[in-house]
């Protein structure tokens, strides 16, 4: 890989194994059934992604379901140092209105921002039941670079007293990743952010964290935003030869087009059918089988091949 900034060591869970390119993703959506944490543990998961903010995700629900398949005596059964556990900061704008008597949120408003950042971190590693969290992120930058700063700083001292083993950033553009990588101390070791068409697939957030070792998360892989892409060349001919869906074809270019450009990247996944997590699982076992020419059409088609202008 590409790093030009080798202070940045490469990820690894509590055991030392690389973390896995698939995460389980446990946003609620409007519509859907509700994220089975324990069931995607149970099919070999493992890595998952929540948040302290209650308008998406439940952190304390996802928290049980790690803690019942630890002790479960399941037939995959692991240890906390086999499961990669991250969750976020959510500012003000992030934050479900609470009711009345709501004790949902981790702070309060008067709190100010270190403040609000302790509490949400303390908050997490209770819900989630862990000692030490695998990564915390900011879940959006807030309003001022002063404001963004002021919040990682305050997860740098959480850093520094091993609360947390790595931190990152969300839904953040380039010009404040940039930013934020040049005036803190403990760099982003996680960017994960919405991949989509209208944004060029994010492109230029894609390559500077290729360039800077930072492991790429991306969410939103099978929006309607991205159809487009399940009906290139490149994908219908990998679903062909390797008698899988549309979705998993896509899923093993993605992989396998960031493992050519030495991009590090890892694909939520919150699929709640159990035969999909399992054939997902398979796809990315199997991502390595991509034609050298279908592999360079794709990252072409998204733009990853090409240097930000």
């Amino acid at each position: 890989m590409c790093n030009t900034h080798p202070e940045i060591k490469i990820p690894t869970l509590l055991n030392g194994r690389p973390v896995p390119p698939l995460i389980y993703g446990t946003a609620h959506r409007n519509g859907k059934n509700p994220p089975d944490v324990r069931e995607a543990l149970e099919r070999g998961y493992r890595a998952v992604d929540t948040a302290s903010s209650r308008r998406y995700h439940r952190e304390d629900e996802d928290g049980r379901a790690i803690s019942a398949f630890l002790v479960g005596g399941s037939p995959r059964s692991a240890s906390r140092d086999d499961i990669f556990i991250q969750s976020k900061y959510s500012p003000l704008p992030e934050q479900e209105e609470p009711g009345d008597h709501d004790t949902s949120w981790a702070y309060e408003i008067k709190d100010d921002t270190t403040s609000r950042v302790l509490k949400s971190v303390l908050r997490s590693a209770a819900n989630l039941e862990v000692d030490v969290l695998d990564v915390y992120m900011l879940q959006t930058p807030l309003n001022s670079i002063k404001g963004t700063l002021e919040a990682w700083h305050a997860l740098e001292l959480v850093a520094r007293r091993g609360g947390v083993r790595y931190l990152g950033i969300c839904n953040v553009r380039l010009s404040r990743l940039q930013q934020v990588f040049e005036r803190v101390e403990i760099k982003p070791a996680f960017v994960q952010n919405w991949f989509r068409r209208s944004t060029g697939y994010d492109r230029e957030v894609a390559i500077f964290c290729r360039d800077h070792g930072i492991v790429y998360q991306i969410f939103g892989v099978f929006d309607d935003d991205n159809k487009v892409l399940l009906d290139c060349e490149p994908v219908r001919r990998q679903a062909r030869l390797r008698s899988v869906s549309e979705h998993q074809a896509l899923l093993q270019m993605l992989l396998a087009t960031a493992e050519r450009i030495g991009l590090r990247l890892c694909v939520m996944d919150g699929t709640t059918s159990s035969d999909h997590m399992a054939e997902n699982l398979k796809t990315v076992a199997q991502m390595d089988k991509a034609s050298d020419a279908d592999i360079q059409c794709f990252s072409n088609l998204i733009g990853w091949a090409r240097q930000p202008v």
